[in-house]
C-alpha cells in the first residue's frame, strides 16, 4: 500500500512539474500598452516593420493568428496560442511518415524557419545546403555548447551525435560519395533548379531511411536522376 501511495505522489509531482513548465511557456509577455481598438497588424508594424520585410512572408498574415493580445487596465500582454511545433501544427498538417527529421519531430520548427519573413523560400534561415550544413557539416567545438544560426544553443554532445557529411572544400561535391555533386549543377528532375540536399532528402519526413525523397516508381533510388541524365 505504501509503495502505491509513493508512486501516486511521484506521478502527481511529475504532472505538476509538467503543468508548471507548460504554464511558464504560455505565460504572457508584458508589452508597452496598446489601446484595445488599436490592436491590429498596422499598429504592430509601426515598431516591428521587419516582420513584413523579405522576399518570403509568412502567409498567416494577421499577428492575431499566432499571438493572443490582451489590453486591459492600462496593461498589454502577448501570449502565443501554443508553443513550438504545436503552434505551427494549427495551420500546417503534421507529417506522419515513418522517419521524421529529429528537429521536426521535436517541434523545433524555428531552428530552421523564420516565423515572420525571410529572404529564402519556405522562410528558412538560409539557403537549402547552408541550412543543412549548419548541423550536418563537421565543426570544431571549443566549448560545451555552440550556437546554430546565432539563435539556438546546442550541447557539444548533441551536436556531435548528428550525422555529418564530408564535402570537398568548395562544398559542391562529396556526398553520398566522392565526386557526387550536391550544388551548382542542374537538378535532373527539377528544370531550372540546381542540385541541393533537397534533391535527395525531404527536410521533414519520409518513409525511407535517411529521409530520402520517394521515387516516382519502384526501383533503384539513384536511377531517378541518373536515368534522366542524357
Amino acid at each position: 500500500m505504501g509503495c502505491c501511495v509513493k508512486t501516486f505522489v511521484i506521478l502527481a509531482l511529475v504532472i505538476h512539474l509538467l503543468s508548471s513548465l507548460e504554464a511558464k511557456a504560455q505565460e504572457g509577455i508584458e508589452h508597452p500598452f496598446i489601446k484595445a481598438n488599436e490592436i491590429k497588424p498596422g499598429t504592430c508594424l509601426i515598431c516591428h516593420p521587419e516582420k513584413k520585410q523579405g522576399q518570403f512572408i509568412h502567409a498567416a498574415g494577421d499577428c492575431g493568428n499566432c499571438h493572443h493580445i490582451i489590453s486591459e487596465k492600462n496593461r498589454t500582454t502577448i501570449t502565443l496560442f501554443a508553443t513550438g511545433g504545436d503552434l505551427c501544427a494549427k495551420c500546417h498538417e503534421a507529417r506522419k511518415e515513418r522517419v521524421l527529421h529529429a528537429p521536426y519531430k521535436a517541434g523545433q520548427c524555428l531552428t530552421c524557419h523564420e516565423p515572420h519573413s525571410s529572404g529564402f523560400k519556405a522562410q528558412t534561415r538560409s539557403s537549402a545546403n547552408a541550412l543543412c550544413l549548419e548541423c550536418h557539416a563537421p565543426k570544431r567545438v571549443t566549448g560545451d555548447t555552440l550556437t546554430l544560426f546565432g539563435i539556438e544553443k546546442i550541447s557539444k554532445t548533441d551536436f556531435e551525435a548528428i550525422p555529418k557529411v564530408q564535402l570537398d572544400p568548395t562544398l559542391d561535391y562529396g556526398h553520398p560519395r566522392a565526386g557526387h555533386p550536391v550544388a551548382n549543377v542542374p537538378d535532373p528532375l527539377h528544370k531550372g533548379d540546381k542540385m541541393s540536399c533537397l534533391s535527395c532528402h525531404d527536410p521533414h519526413g519520409s518513409n525511407s531511411a535517411n529521409l530520402l525523397v520517394p521515387a516516382e516508381e519502384a526501383g533503384n533510388f539513384c536511377d531517378k536522376c541518373h536515368g534522366a541524365i542524357p
